[in-house]
């Protein structure tokens, strides 16, 4: 029997897609093996958003074939190949090349190479119709994609480009993954796509990201939903709605996900984002008055996009230190080939680098101030994953992050615990008991 081994690269919409990649794989006679050395074909889902991951991913083909050779087929599929084409044709030997969310032709992919055949197929891989995928190593967290592409044109996005304009799934294909998921034991769900802001623009009837979330609310089941990444603008535009939606059910994270990119007006404009400052800023003090003081935010920031001149990044400090986001993926720009950015004139490496720098400082006090509110703080959480030094890792109503001694918990278990210490990225908590539903994330000891 084959044995095929999967490494995945990049984001939560990935990784559903690799789950549909295994799916395929498991309803047509392969085996799914969990060791490289092993395996007969090494399928690499790719992500190319970053130079660094772009360098991770060419890295990790190149270690395949000189420790392998010939001996293992190797298939790359993921956004990469679209974004940068001419590098894995210049750099590395595969044996068949796809484009993102390949779907069933993965199986094409796979016969060809096992039979000797070169295979290529950079076309569209989207489809309406997913099947009900399995799981694997009684997993608690599944992504779950709403969509794949776009309606935006950013300026700095390979990823657009990878993924196309807006293709939403169907709400009852949504539905009913999730529901599946749900009996099999899973308890957390992150919705996941490019932008979730715009999921449902390109159905007919039309609906939109609250008509889908109220739809998965009512669905019946012991589990919690984590909203994925949305450009500002549509959390700004559905505003009213997510403050009734997060006042009146217990189904979602106090978390959202809205990258900002830049404190100045004028360099999101020349990243063409849509949105503005002031949009950002209202979504978080509303958030934050009207649902939860401690209501989390994660924003992502690209330091020295080509336009950024001193005032703008120091306006991008001051952003910062007034929405106080709990997370910051901080990132400094490098064009991204077929961007509009790429064309732009480089803001030098050196003044990056000195800006980035200075932002993870400011960022790193906004942070830890952050996880001092929790101070004194007694309640739930939901162990979802390892963390370092075997200790495992919680996350609270607030998708707050809280590392725990293991105490025989295991992944799955909700349990009590009390604050102890913040640190930059975490608190440590010391557990007091076990709890046996979600429901009680909401309550405080």
């Amino acid at each position: 029997m084959t044995k095929i081994y999967i490494k995945t690269f990049g984001c939560p919409l990935n990784k559903f897609d690799t789950d549909v990649i295994e799916y395929y794989i498991l309803n047509n006679g392969f085996i799914l093996s969990d060791y490289i050395e092993y395996s007969d074909v090494i399928i690499v889902n790719s992500c190319g958003v970053k130079k660094q991951t772009e360098d991770r991913v060419i890295s990790y083909l190149k270690k395949i074939r000189n420790k392998y050779g010939k001996n293992k087929k190797l298939i790359l599929t993921g956004c990469l190949p679209l974004i940068n084409y001419k590098r894995i044709v210049n750099e590395v030997n595969v044996d068949a090349i796809l484009g993102p969310s390949p779907g069933a032709k993965i199986l094409k992919a796979i016969e060809s190479v096992l039979s000797g055949e070169y295979y290529e197929d950079l076309s569209e891989g989207f489809s309406n119709v997913v099947p009900p995928l399995n799981i694997r190593h009684n997993e608690i967290t599944k992504s779950v994609a709403i969509s794949s592409g776009c309606i935006d044109n950013c300026s700095f996005c390979g990823t657009r480009l990878a993924r196309g304009y807006i293709k939403s799934y169907p709400p009852d294909m949504i539905l009913k993954l999730i529901k599946r998921y749900i009996k099999m034991g899973v308890k957390e769900i992150y919705l996941t796509s490019l932008d979730n802001g715009v999921y449902g623009f390109d159905l007919n009837p039309r609906i939109n990201v609250i008509n889908l979330l109220k739809l998965i609310e009512s669905i019946d089941g012991d589990f919690i939903v984590r909203i994925g990444m949305m450009n500002p603008r549509w959390a700004y535009k559905y505003l009213e709605d997510f403050i009734e939606l997060f006042n009146n059910s217990h189904k979602f994270y106090y978390f959202l996900h809205i990258p900002v990119q830049s404190g100045s007006d004028k360099v999101l404009r020349i990243m063409n984002r849509g949105h503005g400052v002031e949009e950002y800023i209202e979504v978080i003090k509303r958030l934050r008055d009207e649902v939860d003081k401690k209501f989390t935010i994660m924003t992502d920031i690209i330091v020295g996009h080509p336009g950024e001149e001193d005032d703008d990044f120091i306006s991008t400090l001051e952003l910062i230190k007034e929405s106080q986001p709990d997370y910051v993926n901080i990132s400094q720009f490098f064009p991204r080939p077929g961007t509009l950015a790429a064309k732009m004139k480089k803001v030098p490496t050196k003044i990056v680098k000195r800006r980035s720098i200075t932002l993870s400082g400011v960022v790193d006090t906004v942070m830890f101030k952050r996880n001092l509110l929790w101070s004194g703080w007694r309640g739930a959480v939901m162990i979802n994953e390892y963390g370092k030094l075997s200790r495992l890792i919680g996350r609270n109503y607030a998708y707050k992050l809280f590392a725990i001694e293991p105490n025989g918990y295991r992944i799955g278990d909700i349990v009590y615990l009390r604050y102890v210490k913040a640190y930059t990225t975490w608190i440590y908590g010391e557990p007091q008991n076990k709890a046996f539903s979600l429901s009680e994330l909401w309550r405080r000891l």
